[in-house]
């Protein structure tokens, strides 16, 4: 039996935040039955193609905005999902705070969606605005409808927003965990791709010192708070760490449907175009016309293997870097990283400078071509 992770990707977003750079389109009339019938198409065809029974371990819904499909819409997806669900599968659904309502979370819920991650974002007026997001009174009513129904719950956090004062992230926190989350996730705000004119002006105003300090602040408070920094961006209770990104920092196998959803299967990496028009042209047809093939080589894989490894708390064996050990020693006297029981784990200051310490691990070895993009933005691994 094939246990593999899914990943669902939801293309509508009524808005583009200045900071996002997930493919995602304003839907238009017809658009959600469209999709959605070539969705089905495609998990139906994508989970009975391959060789065996696939049993879904975790599947995450994400985008866009998937909270903005109606309910008949949702039911499809179960429909379809239900017969390669694991009886205890992880299934995670992202919700924006705008389009949280009690009828939705129940129908989820009665679905079979047994996980909420919530983009909170922040918990100030000023910021929200800058970011174009909700208000913080929509932002507590949602966290409180969201507690209410599940038990296990996930509330995204952006640090370095412009212009933000320097005890206003401490409220936000102390007030996102006075609600009882069971897991947050932190994102430093970088630029992730060509985002426009809007998104220069608003990254060009980002002081990168400043997030420096909110991600320490951040690591300390929520540290301090029981929550345990099990992965760069990511603070869990324990047992309730994300099962669905765990397979990707693992280097398990998953399958992404929808438009520009990645996959990994049998060794090789292929994604959907990021095209909804072109998604739903090409509904119905096999699978291996639809994909880009994604090929990193050889050296590819192995900066991949070092970032996802030491982008998690478990670290990486230290035998398997294969780089200079004065490489490492420099790490540990800088305060950069830790050994124990023969793993190397970065500290939080480490987490930091991810990107540096990968390359300076292999600096020992034959020049490699330029990283991907996941190397390039070290929180765009969550898909």
């Amino acid at each position: 039996m094939n246990s593999l992770s899914l990943y669902v990707h939801i293309p509508f977003c009524v808005r583009r935040c200045p900071y996002c750079a997930f493919y995602h389109v304003r839907p238009a009339p017809g658009d959600e039955s469209a999709f959605l019938n070539a969705l089905v198409s495609e998990i139906e065809q994508t989970l009975g193609a391959a060789v065996g029974p696939i049993r879904l371990q975790t599947v995450f819904f994400g985008g866009g905005t998937p909270s903005v499909i109606g309910r008949d819409s949702w039911s499809r997806i179960f429909e379809a999902l239900d017969p390669h669900l694991q009886p205890a599968a992880e299934v995670t659904c992202e919700l924006n705070p705008e389009d949280v309502r009690d009828a939705m979370l129940s129908h989820l819920r009665s679905l079979g969606v047994n996980r909420i991650s919530l983009g909170v974002q922040s918990m100030e007026e000023a910021s929200q605005r800058l970011l174009g997001r909700c208000s913080p009174a929509m932002n507590r009513r949602a966290m409180e409808g969201v507690r209410r129904v599940f038990q296990n719950v996930s509330f995204d956090v952006l640090l370095g927003i412009p212009g933000r004062e320097p005890r206003a992230l401490e409220r936000s926190l102390n007030e996102l965990v006075g609600y009882g989350p069971q897991h947050l996730s932190v994102y430093c705000l970088e630029p992730g791709g060509d985002l426009g004119e809007q998104a220069a002006a608003f990254f060009g105003a980002i002081d990168s010192e400043g997030v420096a300090d909110e991600y320490l602040f951040s690591c300390d408070l929520l540290e301090g708070a029981g929550f345990r920094h099990y992965e760069v961006s990511n603070f869990a209770l324990p047992g309730y760490e994300s099962a669905h990104n765990r397979c990707y920092w693992n280097g398990g196998e998953y399958l992404g449907v929808g438009p520009a959803a990645h996959s990994y299967r049998n060794g090789r990496r292929f994604h959907n175009p990021p095209s909804l028009s072109r998604y739903l042209e090409t509904a119905g047809f096999p699978p291996e016309t639809r994909y880009i093939r994604d090929d990193p080589g050889p050296e590819g894989l192995e900066v991949e293997r070092l970032m996802l490894g030491l982008r998690t708390a478990d670290g990486l064996e230290v035998e398997t870097l294969h780089c200079p050990r004065g490489a490492i020693d420099a790490m540990l006297m800088d305060g950069l990283a830790a050994v124990a029981g023969g793993r190397l784990r970065l500290t939080n200051r480490g987490f930091l400078l991810l990107n540096e310490i990968v390359l300076k691990l292999l600096s020992g070895r034959p020049k490699t071509e330029t990283p991907c993009c996941r190397e390039k933005n070290k929180n765009c691994c969550e898909q």
